[in-house]
């Protein structure tokens, strides 16, 4: 069994990475500085890339909307999608996921899907390594797996350039139950009108 399989989209027509360039301030996202220290689970999304990115989410809100839509087609209404996709930088000597892990062990549902959507190159030890096989990929691929049971996490990147990426959930609406766990990154509680909303 496969596991992840690849999308693509047209990144001419869904130019998020010149958005997300855009907002913080850099004319290549592969150039972004390396890192003095490995991150943690703690410190992982601290960076001063990603308050950029949440503060300014709306100016990729409708991009990543369109994204997902285009991505799911015709069984959109079949699911809930994650509201806020999760921003990761991987910088050179870093990690853009502080540990291994499966997202089951942080609350989430079994019946989850995730969608990695690389806004660099993304390759070698800078990708998204997923039960110990490399995802690698370009902009304009999205990597679709079982986060919630597939062992996933990344290696020090010790690659010439910084990767930039984000991802989401999908969850069946059928599936869907409301709980009282959290993300492990934001707190938000995963409900509908929280973590979870429709397109």
């Amino acid at each position: 069994m496969a596991k992840f399989a690849r999308l693509h989209y047209d990144v001419h027509e869904i130019p998020i990475a010149d958005v997300v360039r855009e907002i913080v301030n850099v004319e290549d996202l592969e150039t972004l500085e390396p890192s003095e220290q490995v991150a943690t689970r703690e410190t992982d999304q601290a960076t001063a890339y990603h308050k950029l990115f949440y503060d300014k989410f709306d100016r990729v809100q409708p991009l990543y909307r369109k994204l997902a839509a285009t991505l799911l087609g015709t069984e959109a209404d079949d699911f809930y999608i994650q509201q806020i996709p999760t921003f990761r930088v991987h910088l050179r000597n870093s990690v853009a996921v502080g540990s291994w892990h499966r997202d089951s062990d942080f609350g989430h549902e079994q019946s989850e899907t995730n969608y990695w959507v690389p806004l660099t190159r993304a390759f070698g030890n800078n990708t998204l390594w997923i039960d110990n096989e490399p995802a690698g990929a370009e902009y304009g691929d999205v990597v679709v797996f079982d986060g919630a049971n597939s062992w996933h996490g990344n290696k020090v990147n010790d690659t010439a350039i910084s990767r930039v990426s984000m991802d989401f959930r999908t969850i069946p609406r059928k599936a869907y139950r409301a709980t009282g766990k959290r993300s492990v990154s934001h707190g938000m509680p995963f409900l509908l009108g929280e973590y979870w909303g429709t397109l």
